[in-house]
């Protein structure tokens, strides 16, 4: 169906996520939250896959994960326990293949290490062209040897596979922060149909609300020309533009410097465009029955396509509207 959300699962819990040995009762505590916190918004039995291997992990001295859930004396305290059951048990289960086997795995030329089955399989997948995240969790056990010092974001893992080495792109996943870098990745990575682009926007872009008017088409360039500026583009207001409106006091020219050195180019229309009654009107657009301006608006190209957006929106929490897509608005 046109512009539904890809349920084919792209997320995988590594069990290096599950390694709580050595970690004082604060710090397990701690990382048993910060997991339960990671998987709640994704564990919905269709984003993140467990592999049925990882009951059997030691994840506690001599305690393996099942009995560390299931078993009143697994060494887990109650609360964190049983949030951590519910959550697990939503996720898509998942029966090892031979192409799981871990196998050695380094990340910028540092030391070989043997992955986790959940990571393995994450990285099968990715060798056969699906991107894929792999949830590793940001507590820091210094019993780990697998993942420790890799950070969260995109990595190129190079694997010591029986066919030789190859390099993989992956996803490492250790708070939700970092969750909408994902999704950007995909869109780009896999230059996903234009349908599920619009499917995946309030993953990759949470501070952001897109008008249902928005088409690929009304730009001059191809999708493939536009997709990769339009990610960073919405990737950035998303992230940073109402905090510099803030930051900046509201003073444009600062708010447009602050973008240039992200690489982009945005701007506010110009005193001319405001004066002009047709113009001005055509940056009016409707989203659930309001009507909001698009009084910025990023550039590709010096003479052609537009993004227009608008100022936070205080009745959406704040999010900013894109609301149209444009080879070039009337000026």
């Amino acid at each position: 169906m046109p512009g539904a959300p890809d349920d084919d699962y792209r997320m995988v819990l590594g069990e290096e996520a599950l390694d709580w040995r050595g970690l004082t009762d604060a710090e397990l505590r701690r990382a048993l939250d910060t997991l339960a916190d990671l998987l709640e918004p994704l564990a919905d039995g269709r984003k993140v896959a467990l592999m049925t291997s990882a009951y059997d992990t030691e994840c506690l001295p001599s305690i393996s994960l099942v009995d560390a859930l299931y078993s009143p004396d697994g060494g887990l305290p109650h609360s964190e326990r049983r949030r951590l059951q519910v959550l697990l048990d939503k996720c898509r289960s998942v029966e090892p293949e031979d192409d799981d086997v871990p196998q050695p795995v380094r990340q910028d030329n540092g030391a070989w290490s043997e992955p986790s089955w959940g990571m393995a399989h994450a990285l099968a997948r990715a060798a056969g062209g699906r991107a894929m995240s792999c949830l590793v969790g940001s507590i820091a056990n210094p019993r780990r040897t697998t993942g420790l010092d890799w950070p969260s974001g995109w990595l190129t893992v190079e694997r010591d596979a029986d066919a030789g080495h190859d390099h993989v792109a992956l996803h490492l996943l250790r708070v939700s922060e970092d969750e909408a870098g994902f999704w950007r990745g995909v869109l780009t990575r896999e230059l996903v149909p234009e349908d599920h682009f619009f499917a995946l926007s309030d993953r990759a872009f949470p501070r952001l609300l897109l008008a249902d008017s928005l088409r690929f088409h009304h730009f001059d360039g191809s999708y493939a020309d536009v997709l990769p500026w339009l990610v960073e583009l919405l990737g950035l207001l998303s992230d940073h533009f109402a905090d510099a409106l803030l930051i900046c006091g509201g003073d444009q020219k600062k708010v447009q410097a602050r973008f240039s050195a992200l690489g982009v180019d945005i701007s506010p229309e110009s005193p001319n465009t405001k004066k002009n009654a047709k113009a001005w009107e055509q940056r009016l657009v409707s989203y659930e029955g309001e009507t909001y301006r698009c009084e910025w608006h990023g550039k590709r190209l010096w003479d052609r396509d537009r993004v227009h957006f608008s100022l936070p929106i205080k009745g959406h929490d704040d999010r900013i509207l894109i609301g149209i897509f444009a080879e070039h608005l009337p000026v």
